[in-house]
């Protein structure tokens, strides 16, 4: 059986027609061990050697096609739109994943490295913050009404505006500042795992994200379930950020270490205290309605005499 390998050529000497071939006549050439090739020791139009030849510089055109074989990308510099497009570059599967896997702590898992890297984002940070902030100041103000307006007494009720602001204020620079201090900590301490600044927002960004569904339980006028709530959020969230940041200081000294975690815990959980006694607390006494008293006008007598 003939070896596929092998490429035989059969040169048939030219004969005078209608004469005989003999296998004299036959010569047999093996080109097994030659080179394929453009140059003399290829076969004749052989269409492999000049396809192999001419995607060369076909990949070598595309710069784009060949940054990403090469697994390099050039890094726009950061007074361009390019660069901060890489921070809105997520769907809606990853912002989803991101959120459900802030809420749910799984032990021996870090919610940083599992699911933000490599691409830390601000677009669901920005959105969660915002949602937040619209939830809590309408859920607070619908927990003011409910609780009034079961107390059996007439009240005079106004929405408060003031709530919207006080609670982008504090959920916003909760989201900017205790990150950026933390950032700082860890680059002062030297940490071995280097997380950036981008990734340390975007883990803070969707650690409140299990505060917008509270929130909205919130509204119910029971200051024994809206504390439940405050509890479950802290404990699920707060233990997120502690798996999370654990690896980052666990190297350092032992005190500094179980401080660190501390006060993330803490801050976190303050933050859930003072929506509740700010947005959510139940009011002791109400602004009753004043009545108006009934003005009674009498008017002048008309004189009848005539002069």
């Amino acid at each position: 059986m003939a070896d596929p390998g092998r490429q035989t050529v059969v040169d048939v000497a030219s004969q005078e027609k209608g004469d005989q071939i003999s296998s004299d006549d036959l010569q047999f050439h093996d080109f097994s061990g030659a080179t394929l090739s453009d140059g003399g020791g290829g076969l004749p139009g052989d269409r492999t050697s000049r396809m192999s030849s001419d995607d060369e510089p076909l990949l070598d055109a595309d710069s784009d096609q060949a940054e990403l074989l090469g697994g390099q990308k050039k890094q726009s510099p950061f007074w361009t739109f390019e660069y901060y497009q890489d921070f809105f570059d997520v769907d809606t599967y990853q912002v989803l994943h991101r959120i459900l896997g802030s809420m749910l702590p799984r032990p021996g898992k870090n919610f940083l490295l599992t699911h933000v890297r490599p691409n830390p984002d601000i677009y669901g940070p920005f959105w969660v913050c915002l949602t937040l902030v619209f939830t809590t100041a309408i859920s607070g103000n619908l927990a003011n009404y409910f609780s009034l307006a079961s107390s059996g007494s007439e009240y005079h009720w106004v929405y408060d505006f003031h709530k919207v602001t006080l609670a982008a204020a504090a959920i916003f620079s909760y989201a900017w500042l205790i990150p950026t201090a933390l950032w700082g900590f860890l680059w002062w301490r030297n940490s071995q795992l280097h997380f950036t600044f981008l990734e340390i927002i975007c883990v803070y960004g969707y650690s409140l994200s299990i505060y917008v569904p509270i929130s909205v339980l919130w509204a119910i006028p029971v200051p024994a379930v809206q504390w439940a709530l405050g509890l479950v959020g802290m404990l699920l969230s707060g233990s997120v950020l502690v798996l999370t940041f654990w690896p980052a200081v666990r190297d350092d000294e032992r005190k500094v270490t179980y401080l660190t975690l501390v006060l993330i815990f803490i801050l976190h959980g303050l933050l859930a205290v003072g929506f509740m006694l700010y947005f959510f607390s139940v009011p002791l006494h109400g602004s009753p309605v004043t009545p108006q008293p009934h003005r009674t006008t009498i008017a002048p007598a008309v004189s009848t005499k005539h002069i």
